[in-house]
Formats: C-alpha cells, structure tokens, sequence
C-alpha cells in the first residue's frame, strides 16, 4: 500500500445535491492555465476520479471538485462528475465556499465576497458568515430564451448551459415520491429522445405549477443520462423562472421544490435582461481520507444501480 495516494475530502450537500470536495491529495496540477489543468486531471487522473466518485466510496448523484490555487481568484475549482458533459454547478460553488470557509481552508474576506475561477469563467459569490459559520451563500446569474415550443421551451443560462422544460405528461399524475418509478422511466426516454435532438443539453426540466401559489412550482431535472438531480436545482430554477415570464407570469420570487422537497427559492432582479438571485445554504456532511491502492481490484469502485 502507497500512503502517498492519500484523499483528504469535505463532503457536503446544496438542497440534496452532494459534492466530495477535494482539498488534499497526490494529484499535481502545475499547467499554465484552468482549462489545461482541467484536460490534464481527466487524462491523468481519470482512475482516481472514478474511485472518489463511485461506489463503495461514491454513488451516482456525487459531485467532485478539486480545489487548486488561483493567480486571478480567492481560489480555483475543478469539476468531475459521472458524466463530463457537465462541468460546472452553482451549487459547487456555494458548497465549496461553505466547506472551505467553515473548515479554515478558505481566509475570510473583508466584505465576505468571493470570487471563484473555473472552466467556464470567474465568479463571485457574497456570503453570510456569523463568526466561522456560513450561513447563506448569495449569487446572480442571467439567461435567455432560445425556443418556444409548443410543448416545450429552451433556456440558456449563463450563456453556456441549455435545459429543455416540459409540463408534466398524461402518464405522470404528480412530481411525487409515490410516481418516482414512472418518473425514471420518463426521464430516460426523454434523455434520448430530447438528446439526439439537442446534444448539447445539460438537463431536462419537468415543472409542476402548484394549485395554491402562482409563484411556486415543483420540478424535476435529469442529467442528460437521463438520472435524477437530487435538488431543485439552480440553474432549473432560473431556467424555469424564465419560461414563466416569458409565457406572461409576473411574480418576482420563484419558490421551486423537488421531489424530494428540498426547497430553492429565486428573486428577480433585472427583467428585461432575465437576471435572477438565489440564496442558498451548504451544509458539510463529514470529512473524509480516501487510499487509492492501483493493486486493488476494485480500485476504480463501483456504481450500484
């Protein structure tokens, strides 16, 4: 056994969706550039993504980051996932933001404004802190409408990431727990079908209005592998909020809930340019040390279905 092939990981959740973040390892990203950096470590270091990511030591809805230095940035992030379609989250910002902070490995800000350098740019987050702990992460993102179907629209967020929103069909009653096995079924077809026709997608979107509250939804977003999104979503939040000024609603606050009833709620800031605010909270869920043995057998890991 090499003891240098040590992990050291945080991992925490935003609304259900869970990200391992990796503050420590064997991995050596020394490119000139984060997209270089980005194409190195999933060159050389797929295996041992694959094993932070599956199980024994994963499952199917964990998200990786790797946090590196910046030039430009408080600090760099690194995306992998199961899929390498999609290599960017709000949600990994706000985690990653809240883990590092709260755990020392992030110095505090004067005005507790951070900007993160990623693949697809730099962003800035606001955070609320009470002495060491993070309270809330705040941050803005703009979009625009690229398609209005008659059974469903495109939405471009961040002008780099595309979700297709649907109404519920005739076969699903309800986003609840009770139809979750018709909702899978659904959610792999339309993964197909709606691929082929947009390759580039990062999600699906169904969207449920409620019957009490007009600015209030529940939804469902699939990654496009068809698997569910464990959390409302936030850039499905803002892709929905989007269709629904388009179609005419005029509600400044979106109250979204998933399936699992984890609960986003957007703000409208700019209507005429789509801009919309989300305040979330991340919530550290243990600290981790992962051994990558080459010897191991299953040293990739493996996904249970």
């Amino acid at each position: 056994m090499n003891f240098s092939t040590i992990f050291s990981t945080i991992d925490a959740h935003v609304a259900g969706e869970a990200f391992r973040i990796v503050v420590h390892s064997s991995i050596t990203l020394d490119k000139g550039s984060i997209h270089e950096n980005h194409e190195y470590l999933h060159t050389a270091y797929q295996n041992e993504l694959d094993f932070l990511l599956n199980e024994p030591r994963g499952h199917q809805g964990m998200h990786g980051c790797i946090v590196i230095p910046s030039s430009v940035a408080d600090v760099g992030l690194l995306f992998f996932v199961h899929s390498r379609k999609k290599v960017f989250s709000y949600s990994a910002l706000i985690a990653t933001v809240t883990a590092l902070i709260e755990t020392g490995n992030l110095a505090r800000t004067e005005n507790d404004c951070y900007r993160i350098e990623t693949v697809n740019g730099i962003y800035t987050v606001q955070a609320t802190c009470t002495n060491e702990q993070v309270g809330a992460i705040l941050l803005e993102s703009s979009t625009h409408l690229l398609e209005n179907q008659s059974d469903y629209r495109v939405v471009e967020v961040n002008e780099s990431r595309r979700y297709l929103i649907k109404a519920l069909p005739d076969e699903i009653p309800s986003i609840q727990l009770e139809y979750l096995s018709a909702i899978m079924k659904w959610g792999k077809k339309a993964a197909q079908q709606y691929g082929n026709t947009y390759p580039d997608l990062s999600g699906i979107i169904l969207a449920q209005s409620s019957d009490t509250a007009s600015n209030e939804v529940r939804s469902i977003t699939f990654d496009p592998d068809g698997n569910i999104v464990r959390s409302p979503g936030i850039d499905s939040t803002f892709a929905i909020f989007t269709a629904q000024l388009e179609a005419g609603r005029e509600h400044t606050k979106l109250i979204n809930k998933s399936i699992f009833d984890s609960v986003l709620v957007a703000n409208l800031v700019d209507k005429t340019n789509k801009r919309f605010s989300i305040q979330a909270q991340g919530f550290t869920t243990g600290m981790h040390h992962f051994t990558y043995d080459r010897d191991d057998p299953l040293k990739n890991g493996f996904l249970l279905k």
